[in-house]
């Protein structure tokens, strides 16, 4: 129970504690910002002026003439030191090199055979398809004249059944035809 006593006592004596100490530091600013001159490299863009062309993952789509943006060089590190010795910093876009205009140049001219070819092959189906227009109605027009002749053929053979039954009807007397004097001999 001695022990309970002491200890309001140890609470008050530490809350008069001396005050708390202010260290002083310099204000650093968090984040200041820094000019990208002479840390990064700029990206260069080279534009392209396409003309018409087919898509070539879908041939029934057709693509207007319009400029084409390539990222010849993305945005990098410049890991050069930064002293007097080092070269200037070009802002300028360089001219691609002739490789990859020729790479342009013959994507666009394989593309153009492609729809040159595509389009000869169309006009090869579209003359098939009318050859093949003109078969079916001469195979119509051959197969409406097979059925009159089927239709004249049974009449026929009606008329030839009815002749024979009246051959064969005992009822009516079989007329034989008398010899003429001239086939005698």
């Amino acid at each position: 129970m001695k022990y309970l006593t002491l200890l309001p006592v140890i609470l008050l004596t530490a809350c008069a504690s001396h005050a708390p100490r202010k260290i002083a530091a310099p204000p650093t600013p968090v984040g200041t910002p820094v000019s990208s001159d002479g840390l990064r490299t700029d990206e260069q863009l080279k534009e392209y002026h396409l003309g018409r062309y087919v898509d070539a993952r879908d041939p029934l789509v057709m693509h207007e003439g319009h400029p084409l943006y390539r990222i010849e060089t993305s945005a990098r590190w410049d890991l050069r030191s930064n002293n007097a010795t080092s070269p200037a910093r070009r802002n300028t876009v360089q001219a691609p090199g002739a490789s990859a205009n020729d790479a342009v140049v013959a994507e666009v001219n394989k593309q153009r055979a492609a729809t040159r070819a595509f389009t000869e092959q169309t006009a090869t189906l579209n003359q098939r398809l009318a050859e093949l227009g003109h078969a079916v109605e001469q195979t119509q027009e051959v197969a409406k004249q097979n059925l009159e002749l089927k239709r004249d053929v049974v009449t026929l053979r009606e008329q030839l059944d009815s002749l024979d039954a009246k051959l064969r009807d005992p009822k009516l007397p079989a007329s034989s035809p008398s010899p003429s004097p001239e086939d005698k001999w």
